[in-house]
C-alpha cells in the first residue's frame, strides 16, 4: 500500500493542474497461463479473463506521454503436477497425485507506470505504442481440483502477495469528435517473478489481452 500512497502524491499536483491529462475507461478480455518453470509441473492450458479499470495519461509533449492507472484483473492458468505433491489451502492441505490439474483463479489489482508513444491524428485515426511495467496486488487467490473434488477454495498460503511484469501494447484509437474516441489494441504481460509461495513448484503467468475502452 505503501506503493499506492507514492503514485497518489505523485499525481496529485499533474490532477490539480488539469493540463495534458487523458483518462481511458477500459474492460480488457484476456486468455491467460502459467509457464512452469521446473520440470515436476507443466502447463496443462490457458484461462479466460477480463481487465477492468482506467488508465491515465499525462502529457508532456504533443505525442508523448506518462502512462499510469488503476485495474482489476482477474486472471490465472492450468497446471499439471508430474509427481505426488502437498498443496496448503487455507484450512487444509491435500496432496496432489501425478498427472492431477489444478485451476487457479487469481484477482489482483494493477498499477501500471510506462511511457506512451502517439502519432498525429491521421484522419480520425491515432496509432499508439506503449511500454512499461506493472505492480500487481493479489487480492484473491482460488483453486479448483476436478479429480479431487476440489472446487473455488482459498489458495492465498501459495500465492506470493506481490508481483511485477513488464507490458507492450499498441492500437488505435478512433474519434468520435472533440475528445473522446474509441480505443482497440492489444496488450502483452510477462510476470518475470514467480508467483508461487511454495518452493517446491514455480510458475510464472503470461497473459495477453484485447484493449476496448472509451478514451476522454
Amino acid at each position: 500500500m505503501k506503493c499506492l500512497l507514492v503514485l497518489i502524491l505523485t499525481l496529485l499536483p499533474l490532477l490539480s493542474s488539469g493540463q495534458g491529462i487523458r483518462f481511458t475507461a477500459f474492460a480488457d478480455p484476456q486468455i491467460t497461463w502459467l509457464r512452469p518453470v521446473n520440470r515436476m509441473i507443466e502447463s496443462d492450458g490457458i484461462r479466460a479473463g477480463i481487465d477492468a479499470g482506467f488508465e491515465m495519461d499525462y502529457f508532456f509533449s504533443e505525442n508523448y506521454a506518462f502512462s499510469t492507472g488503476l485495474s482489476i484483473n482477474n486472471l490465472g492458468g492450468r497446471l499439471k503436477f508430474q509427481q505426488s505433491f502437498p498443496i496448503q489451502f487455507q484450512d487444509f492441505t491435500q496432496n496432489i497425485d501425478p498427472g492431477n490439474t489444478v485451476i487457479y483463479r487469481l484477482h489482483y489489482v494493477n498499477l501500471p507506470l510506462g511511457m506512451k508513444f502517439t502519432t498525429r491524428e491521421i484522419g480520425y485515426t491515432t496509432v499508439f505504442v506503449k511500454l512499461g511495467s506493472t505492480a500487481h496486488f493479489n487480492i484473491r487467490s482460488n483453486a479448483d481440483i476436478p479429480a479431487h473434488r476440489i472446487e473455488n477454495e482459498s489458495l492465498e498460503n501459495e500465492i506470493e502477495p506481490f508481483i511485477f511484469s513488464y507490458n507492450f501494447s499498441a492500437g488505435i484509437q478512433y474519434s468520435l469528435g472533440g475528445q473522446t474516441a474509441v480505443v482497440g489494441g492489444i496488450e502483452y504481460k510477462h510476470r518475470f517473478i514467480d508467483i508461487m509461495t511454495n518452493p517446491g513448484y514455480k510458475a510464472l503467468l503470461n497473459s495477453i489481452a484485447l484493449r476496448l475502452g472509451i478514451l476522454f
